[in-house]
């Protein structure tokens, strides 16, 4: 698993920067100059995070705003502390995450769901090393192994394996049992036929 996820965070961190790039660089700026909309601060230097909350406050500042409108400071309204409107924040945060991916999957998994309610000891760990330690790089170190070789390279391993277990492991696992009948010989998880299936290199 350890040689998955490692061949999987260079692969996922060139997309994701990719795809950030593509959006809030390109798509949003060039929206706004036909929009004429004057606004054009969609993202901050988010790369620098010295602690995990400055990033999520930073990579999507649109959204980072609607979160603070909306659902930050209505819950400091009715009586909830920054701790707890913190919470209720990432908590809605993670189950909106989490619809964005089972829907297109069709499938309901709480893996999404997971990884963002523990960015919460993250950001307490981050901030009390940067208290500690101001001006150190140990949070924004902490930061890019949780983004680059943790959190998307394991969410992408868990989907994948859950997606064809309920797409298409019954039609292999019958084929399995088809050869296993005819060789004498064991099951075992066609991690081969899935990497196949998502266009993986056979050397992987």
């Amino acid at each position: 698993i350890g040689d998955y996820l490692l061949k999987l965070s260079i692969t996922s961190t060139y997309i994701w920067l990719l795809g950030f790039y593509g959006f809030f660089h390109c798509f949003l700026n060039v929206t706004a100059e036909l929009l004429r909309f004057g606004d054009r601060v969609f993202y901050r230097d988010w790369w620098n995070a010295s602690e995990v909350s400055a990033y999520w406050r930073l990579w999507n500042m649109p959204v980072h705003y609607w979160l603070v409108r909306h659902v930050y400071f209505p819950s400091v309204r009715i009586g909830l502390s920054k701790t707890g409107a913190t919470f209720v924040v990432f908590f809605i945060s993670a189950v909106l995450h989490e619809v964005l991916i089972s829907v297109p999957c069709h499938m309901i998994r709480i893996h999404s769901f997971l990884a963002m309610m523990g960015q919460i000891p993250l950001i307490f760990l981050t901030k009390m090393i940067d208290r500690r330690f101001p001006g150190s790089s140990i949070g924004n170190v902490i930061f890019w192994i949780s983004f680059c070789f943790v959190g998307q390279p394991m969410a992408m391993l868990l989907y994948t394996i859950d997606y064809w277990e309920i797409h298409h492991y019954a039609d292999s696992l019958a084929m399995e049992e088809l050869e296993a009948n005819a060789t004498g010989s064991k099951l075992k998880i066609p991690f081969a036929a899935i990497g196949r299936f998502f266009g993986a290199s056979s050397e992987l």
